[in-house]
């Protein structure tokens, strides 16, 4: 399940419109659409932290896969597997270097590139 689908599961459970979370959140209706249906790949952390606020679940629910934020061998797993792979750690090191702009040009060629994958 991606972040849209959890989003959108987690709106109906709570019995809210598409324009109600819009409302509470202060973004128009068609935010929560493009959000629910995976066409905003990037979307801040800020606002992630604010929908699962409002939704009345934790942040690492809509970012991870189901099950791994609950389980802590495998979240330790992950952060394992990340810490080890030195090409990752090595451009994470370059990526906190950039300034705010150059980041966003990285993110944006990473989830374009991840969505042509998919």
């Amino acid at each position: 399940m991606n972040i849209g689908d959890k989003i959108r599961a987690a709106r109906i459970a709570k019995g809210m419109t598409q324009e109600e979370l819009g409302q509470i959140l202060g973004v128009q209706k068609s935010a929560i659409a493009k959000y629910e249906k995976g066409r905003v790949v990037n979307i801040k952390r800020s606002t992630l932290k604010k929908i699962s606020d409002v939704l009345g679940i934790r942040p690492s629910e809509l970012i991870f896969e189901e099950g791994i934020q609950t389980n802590p061998k495998a979240m330790a797993e992950l952060h394992f597997e990340i810490l080890m792979d030195e090409d990752f750690v090595g451009m994470f090191e370059e990526f906190r270097s950039l300034d705010a702009g150059r980041r966003k040009i990285v993110k944006d060629l990473v989830h374009s590139l991840a969505e042509t994958e998919a």
